[in-house]
C-alpha cells in the first residue's frame, strides 16, 4: 500500500490534488520527475514538524489568514501555526494562502453571504491555488455562485497554480 507525506501547504482542507514529487525506497539513482495526480485526501498523511517555531512576522500573517478563513476552515490557530511548521517553506506557503484572501475578499469582503456561498468561495479560491482557472471551472459543481462570479474571483487571484507536493512511500 502507498502513502503520501504532504510537504507544503497547509492540509486540512486541502481537496484533491498533489504533485508527486519523489519516491523514496525504490532503488532509483535519481528522483523521478514530477507528475501531477488526483489523490484521495484519506491516503495522505502529514509530514513531521519540520521547524520547531515560526518567525513572529509569518505567525501574524498566518493570524490575518486564518482570521479570514476562520468561518470556512473551523481548524484552530494553533492547528494552522503547527500545518505551517510542517512546510519545507512556510513562507511560500503564506503567499499562496495570502493570494487566496485576496481572490476570496474580492468576492465576499462587504457582502453578507450565508456561509453556503463562502464556502463555495473558498473553493474556488483553494482549487486555484492549486490549479489553472481552466481545470477549476472543470472541477466545480456550483449551488450558490454563478460560473460568472467564479470567472471574477479567478481573476483576482494574483499567483500562479502550485500543486502541493507530497512525497509518496511505500508501506
Amino acid at each position: 500500500m502507498n502513502s503520501y507525506l504532504v510537504q507544503p501547504m497547509r492540509y486540512s482542507c486541502v481537496l484533491f490534488v498533489a504533485l508527486l514529487s519523489g519516491l523514496l525506497g525504490c532503488g532509483e539513482t535519481s528522483p523521478p520527475k514530477p507528475f501531477v495526480e488526483w489523490i484521495d485526501p484519506t491516503d495522505i498523511q502529514l509530514s513531521p514538524t519540520m521547524h520547531d517555531s515560526l518567525p513572529e512576522d509569518l505567525i501574524t500573517r498566518i493570524k490575518k489568514v486564518h482570521a479570514t478563513f476562520a468561518d470556512v476552515d473551523e481548524s484552530s490557530l494553533d492547528k494552522w501555526i503547527d500545518d505551517f511548521k510542517r512546510d519545507l517553506d512556510p513562507e511560500s506557503n503564506i503567499r499562496i494562502w495570502e493570494d487566496m484572501v485576496v481572490a476570496y475578499d474580492s468576492f465576499c469582503k462587504n457582502q453578507d453571504l450565508q456561509l453556503e456561498t463562502r464556502e463555495e468561495v473558498f473553493k474556488v479560491v483553494l482549487l486555484r491555488s492549486m490549479m489553472p482557472d481552466n481545470d477549476v471551472l472543470s472541477r466545480l459543481e456550483l449551488e450558490h455562485i454563478t460560473i460568472d462570479d467564479v470567472k471574477s474571483i479567478l481573476a483576482a487571484y494574483p499567483g500562479k497554480a502550485k500543486p502541493i507536493e507530497v512525497i509518496q512511500t511505500s508501506q
